[in-house]
This record gives structure tokens, C-alpha cells and sequence, in this order.
């Protein structure tokens, strides 16, 4: 009995631990689109809100002093988001490991992004910057027609 126990909790810690904590799902409806055509006007999955004014001036400062263009922007993750310690200071955008699912299906799309390697209060800045970003790419979406 005892024995039995011990393999049960066994079994129970190594599947939890096992899976991966989900921040952020959201499904989302593209009525009159089929799998094939969200997937084509969606293009590339990697989740990427863009760069953030400080790393713009940045770069202007690296060219004015002769430093030339650096790529401080090159993805090194799976995604971008905006990141910021406290709401009044001012968000950096950075690269972030994490796994970015994108599941399709007639009228519907499904992102999920789980294990977000975002530690601290950052991560709810950067969890609604992601979302925000999907908001608007599906709502371009939903406006895409055959009639062009």
C-alpha cells in the first residue's frame, strides 16, 4: 500500500511538473475564412509587437555618434513584447523565449503562448501587449475579402 502511494504521488508530481504554464489563450472568429486562408493572411507566427520608441532613439544616438546601425533588434526569442517595471515608466520591447501556439480551423483561430521566460511585473505588461497586438492583426483580418 504504501509502495502504491508513493508511485501514485511519484506519477502526479512528474506529469504536473511536466506541462506547460499557459499565460495567455485566446480564440479568435474569422467568419468566411477557411483554415487555409487564416493561415495564409496571417503568415509567419511568431508574435512580434514591434519596436519601442527608446530603442528607436537609441539607434539615432548609435548613428549620430558613428556607431553605425546596430542590431540590438535582432530576434533572439520566440516573441516581442513591451516590457515595463512600474505603469508611468516607459516600456522596452525585447525578445523572450516562450512557445507560441497557432491553431487554425474554418472561422477560427487559436493563439497560445505558454512558458513566457518573462519573470517579475513585467509579465502582465508584456501578456497586454500581446494581446493587444493579436486584437489588432485579427481585426485586419476580419476585414480581408475575396473582392479585390
Amino acid at each position: 500500500m504504501k509502495k502504491t502511494l508513493l508511485t501514485l504521488a511519484a506519477t502526479i508530481a512528474i506529469t504536473t511538473s511536466a506541462q506547460a504554464e499557459t499565460d495567455f489563450q485566446k480564440v479568435y472568429e474569422v467568419p468566411g475564412m477557411n483554415a487555409s486562408e487564416i493561415q495564409q493572411a496571417w503568415g509567419d507566427p511568431t508574435i512580434d509587437v514591434g519596436n519601442d520608441n527608446l530603442s528607436k532613439w537609441q539607434d539615432i544616438m548609435n548613428t549620430a555618434s558613428g556607431q553605425g546601425w546596430k542590431t540590438n533588434d535582432a530576434k533572439t526569442g520566440k516573441l516581442r513584447c513591451n516590457i515595463a517595471i512600474a505603469s508611468w515608466m516607459p516600456a522596452v520591447n525585447q525578445w523572450y523565449d516562450a512557445n507560441v501556439a497557432f491553431q487554425v480551423k474554418d472561422g477560427k483561430a487559436r493563439v497560445t503562448v505558454a512558458d513566457l521566460k518573462v519573470y517579475g511585473p513585467g509579465k502582465k505588461t508584456c501578456i497586454k501587449s500581446i494581446e493587444k497586438h493579436l486584437d489588432s492583426r485579427f481585426a485586419m483580418l476580419k476585414k480581408l475579402d475575396n473582392n479585390w
